[in-house]
């Protein structure tokens, strides 16, 4: 709505703005809220870092064409902290490479001094930022973690939320 002035020109209606202004904003506040893994990209980043080559496609944990055998992460016991601990750094002596760039070197890992990788220690190729990490922990535990029955529902989260992707028609 326009008001008029005296020269003329009209003046947006302050009623109206805010009112435009207040749908926008909701709007937007929605659809973070409606789909917060996927807005951050955690099923992308599952996938691009390679993850489901030793977790399994839904983290169901390796055994079958994943080799080495990761554990589950829908049975994990590792809370929030310890998931980012475990994917940034990996796990020295074991098949988990760190998986951001700078762990060691320049981000303290399990208390060491910063430095050279400990022996034994690999780097994925994935490069994360710290903020990936989080993204793709927080993907994980709205999607994976404490969730062992696999639905079709929580198979689409891995696959850009297709509840019609090939791979999840087989779940219910």
């Amino acid at each position: 709505m326009r008001t008029r002035t005296p020269g003329g020109m009209g003046r947006p209606d302050s009623g109206a703005t805010w009112r435009w202004a207040l749908a926008g904003g909701l709007l937007g506040l929605g659809l973070l809220v409606a789909v917060p893994a996927l807005a951050q990209g955690g099923d992308e980043l599952w996938r691009g870092g390679g993850c489901r080559t030793c977790h399994g496609q839904l983290a169901q944990g390796g055994g079958g064409s994943e080799a080495p055998d990761g554990p589950s992460l829908r049975r994990t016991m590792l809370d929030r902290d310890q998931l980012i601990e475990t994917i940034t750094c990996g796990r020295p002596g074991t098949g988990m490479p760190f998986n951001l760039e700078v762990a060691y070197r320049e981000y303290e890992c399990y208390g060491i001094p910063l430095g050279e990788p400990p022996p034994r220690t690999a780097q994925s190729s994935a490069d994360f930022t710290e903020e990936e990490v989080a993204a793709l922990v927080d993907f994980l535990i709205q999607n994976a973690v404490g969730q062992s029955d696999i639905t079709r529902e929580s198979c689409a989260a891995f696959y850009g939320g297709d509840i019609n992707s090939p791979r999840c028609q087989t779940y219910p």
